[in-house]
Order: structure tokens, then C-alpha cells, then sequence
């Protein structure tokens, strides 16, 4: 049976510790195969603090009740190639195996996040997936349209 998922935008601050066990697993299935044991790429804390401070990161849970699920995360920011408007870029996208019981988790939970985005007078976003874990039927579903490739090589 699927679970119940609310969603809220929440500050980083206040759900750092709370989703360490999920970004965890999100590392061990989406990045784990490229680029190795999350010790070797810890989370940069610290940056996330700074964009939240100055007003430039978004995070939308999802929740059951008290019980963190997931979440959605984008970075804010003027577009540079577009004066005058203010887009997001997708950070990251994890649900727990258990929110994933319901098909349409990840769908409600973007819809939810892009109708707060929106409010906040954000334009556009920019979505990505890991070549491991595409989400490219997702990002169509929302009506999203491929716009570029990205390639990425470790130096």
C-alpha cells in the first residue's frame, strides 16, 4: 500500500540532520557507480548553509506525518543568459524505497514543487538526472523539454 506523502517547503537548517539517512541512500543508488563511496565526496554542508542563507536554495519534503521521505532541492539563481529572469536548478531528487510504493510520488512531489517555485517568481528549471538513474520520462510528464547534454569528466 502506498504511502501518504505532504509536501512543504523546508529550510535546509531545519532538516539537515534529518535527511542525512536519505542523502545516504541517494548516494549509494544514483552516484555510488560513478563516482564512488560517498567519504570520498562528503556533502558540502557548508555551501548548502550559504545558499540557504542568502535566499538561493528551495527544498521541498515529502513527508508521512513527522517521518521525512524525500525531497526535492534547487539552486536559485538569475539567469545568466536570460536577464531578468530568476531560474532553478535541480540539485537532487530522492524518495525513500517506501514513498516509491507510489508510482506517482516523484510526479506529485515536482508538481508541488514547481507551483512553489513558481510562487517565489522563479521562471524556469533546469532538470537533471545521473546517467545511471534517468528520469527523462518524468521530466516529459511535467512537461519539460531536452535542452542540452551534459557530459562530466573527473580531473
Amino acid at each position: 500500500m502506498a504511502v501518504e506523502l505532504f509536501f512543504a517547503v523546508e529550510p535546509y537548517s531545519r532538516i539537515r540532520a534529518e535527511a542525512a539517512p536519505l542523502a545516504a541512500a541517494h548516494w549509494q543508488e544514483t552516484e555510488k557507480a560513478l563516482y564512488g563511496p560517498q567519504t570520498a565526496v562528503p556533502m558540502t554542508h557548508a555551501l548548502y548553509d550559504a545558499l540557504e542563507q542568502g535566499g538561493a536554495l528551495h527544498i521541498v519534503t515529502a513527508r508521512t506525518g513527522a517521518a521525512l521521505h524525500g525531497y526535492a532541492a534547487y539552486c536559485l539563481s538569475e539567469n545568466l543568459n536570460m536577464p531578468g529572469r530568476s531560474t532553478a536548478s535541480a540539485l537532487a531528487l530522492y524518495l525513500s524505497r517506501e514513498a516509491r510504493t507510489d508510482a506517482f510520488a516523484a510526479l506529485r512531489l515536482l508538481r508541488w514543487a514547481e507551483n512553489s517555485l513558481r510562487q517565489r517568481g522563479i521562471a524556469g528549471i533546469g532538470y537533471a538526472s545521473p546517467a545511471s538513474r534517468p528520469c527523462d520520462a518524468l521530466y516529459r510528464r511535467l512537461g519539460a523539454k531536452i535542452t542540452e547534454t551534459v557530459w562530466y569528466k573527473e580531473l
